[in-house]
């Protein structure tokens, strides 16, 4: 029989397990894996926390809000009386505008949950056909340890095609330098390697060193790869419609060029910090639905972390290997 067996000389070396290399840590800080960070469990710590919130990418717009009320404030208080209009109606208006955006926001959540289940499914993938490779595939190393290493190629290419990049230094411990070129040139590097996993199936088959129930079962988690990329170009592909994020800001405007003349003649200069407390929220739910539509790309703050998944498979990887023992 054969056997999988933790073992350093399996060709692919085991990364140092960096703080940035666990899937789940979840008491994670480093900033390029804000998505597996712990909630603070301390709740003025958490309400106050500056890093990964959307405060810093809303607070120029807060500010104009302020100083946009201060200056009608000013002007009724000092030189015209304004308009004023009632506050009741701002009442309804806020809180419709407040399930519209919290739709947004949710319609992003979904994405971005969407997202991480095909991620899994990568993952799960990639196992199976690392298993599958090393237990029922053809009794040669060399056949395995390619197996094992487009299998690996696979995650970093579906992660550098998902953010647009071509950056593979991470796989320059198991490719050559020609296939790193290969990869590179590739229109669509997942199917690339795809490809290289579905020819060293159809060589083992030829030679008859796997049978066909065998490749079948292996073929149909090769195949399911490219349908778990396939969602997540998607997702990637199809952002919310534009006509919606029109419409929900236009509406924020609107709303918020008209609140300040209801509240000065109710509360004079009180209504500039009321316009803030007002705007903070809105604009706050606008940005994070705005975050979570891509959850790909690392300029956004709860990005995936696909690095520290890509490593996860590859640490797999590296604890497979041959034992030959007497079937």
């Amino acid at each position: 029989m054969r056997a999988f067996i933790f073992s350093p000389d399996s060709g692919l070396p085991i990364l140092p397990q960096k703080k940035d290399a666990f899937m789940f840590n979840r008491k994670n800080k480093d900033v390029n894996n804000l998505a597996n960070q712990e909630e603070n469990t301390n709740f003025l710590l958490g309400a106050l926390a500056w890093h990964g919130s959307v405060t810093p990418r809303v607070l120029l717009s807060v500010l104009i809000t302020g100083l946009y009320t201060l200056g009608l404030a000013w002007i009724d208080i000092h030189y015209y009386k304004l308009p004023g209009f009632a506050v009741t109606p701002f009442e309804y208006i806020g809180a419709v505008l407040g399930l519209v955006l919290v739709f947004r926001t949710n319609a992003g959540h979904d994405r971005w949950w969407e997202a991480r289940k095909l991620w899994g499914a990568i993952v799960n993938q990639s196992r199976n056909l690392l298993v599958m490779s090393w237990n029922y595939g053809a009794d040669d190393k060399q056949w395995c340890n390619d197996m094992t290493k487009w299998i690996v190629a696979f995650s970093f290419a579906a992660k550098e095609s998902l953010r647009l990049q071509k950056e593979f230094d991470d796989l320059k411990a198991i490719l050559n330098d020609s296939e790193i070129i290969e990869l590179r040139n590739a229109p669509h590097s997942p199917v690339f390697v795809s490809g290289k996993i579905a020819a060293l199936l159809q060589q083992a088959r030829l030679n008859s060193t796997i049978d066909g129930f065998v490749f079948l079962e292996i073929e149909k988690q090769r195949a399911a790869l490219i349908d778990s990329i396939g969602g997540c170009e998607r997702i990637l592909k199809t952002p919310m419609p534009l006509v919606y994020a029109i419409k929900a800001r236009r509406f924020i405007l609107i709303y918020l060029l008209l609140l300040p003349l209801s509240l000065i003649d109710e509360v004079g200069l009180m209504a500039v910090p009321i316009a803030i407390l007002v705007a903070y929220p809105l604009f706050s739910l606008d940005r994070i639905g705005i975050e979570l539509q891509n959850p790909f790309a690392t300029k956004n703050l709860s990005h995936l972390p696909l690095q520290s998944i890509c490593v996860g498979i590859k640490n797999i990887a590296a604890t497979f290997n041959i034992n030959k023992m007497a079937r």
